[in-house]
C-alpha cells in the first residue's frame, strides 16, 4: 500500500549495508514487486489457501497474483512462504498438500516453509477497536494436527518448521 514509501527506506537500508526483508500478503501489483525485490534480500511471503475460490471467500481476493508475485520473488531472491493455517479455513490436507506441491516447484530460493497454527492473540485489539472478532470460537489446533500438516509439506519442500 505504501510501494513508493517503502522502495526508498529499502534503497537508503541498502546503501547503509543493512540487510532488507518484507513480509507481504503479496497481493501486490507486479511492477511495485519488481522494484521493490532489487532492494530487497529476503522476503517472507503468505499464502492463505490455494484454492482460487477459497481464497476470494476468505481473503475477498483471488490468489492468482499472490502465486505469481511468489514465482516472481522465487525466481530472483530468498523466500520463505508462511501458511497462517487456521482450523476450518485452510488447515485441510487438501490445501497444505496442494501449497507443498506448488512450492517444491519454486527453485532453490525457496528457503522453507512456516506452518503458523492459529492462535487469538488479536482479539483484545478487535475488542478494543470496536469490532467484531470473527474468529473467537475457532479451535486452535492441535500439536499433532500441526506436526501431521508438517510432514506432508516435508515430503515436497526439504525445510518446514511450525511457527515462524
Amino acid at each position: 500500500m505504501q510501494h513508493e514509501f517503502v522502495t526508498e527506506l529499502l534503497k537508503k537500508c541498502k546503501q547503509r549495508y543493512i540487510h532488507t526483508a518484507v513480509e507481504t500478503c503479496g497481493y501486490v501489483a507486479r511492477e511495485y514487486l519488481e522494484k521493490l525485490l532489487e532492494y530487497l534480500d529476503l522476503v517472507y511471503i503468505d499464502i492463505k489457501h490455494m484454492d482460487t475460490t477459497m481464497h476470494q471467500e476468505l481473503t475477498g481476493v483471488s490468489n492468482e497474483l499472490i502465486l505469481e508475485n511468489t514465482r516472481r520473488a522465487c525466481a530472483v531472491r530468498p523466500v520463505i512462504i508462511r501458511i497462517p493455517t487456521v482450523p476450518g479455513c485452510n488447515d485441510s490436507v487438501d490445501n497444505i498438500l496442494a501449497t507443498a506441491k506448488f512450492a517444491a516447484e519454486l527453485g532453490g530460493n525457496l528457503k522453507r516453509i512456516e506452518l503458523l497454527p492459529y492462535h487469538r492473540f488479536g482479539a483484545p485489539t478487535y475488542r478494543q477497536l470496536g469490532r467484531q472478532y470473527i474468529l473467537e470460537n475457532v479451535e486452535l489446533p492441535s500439536d499433532s494436527h500441526m506436526q501431521r500438516l508438517k510432514e506432508i509439506v516435508e515430503s515436497y519442500v526439504p525445510r518446514a518448521q511450525i511457527g515462524g
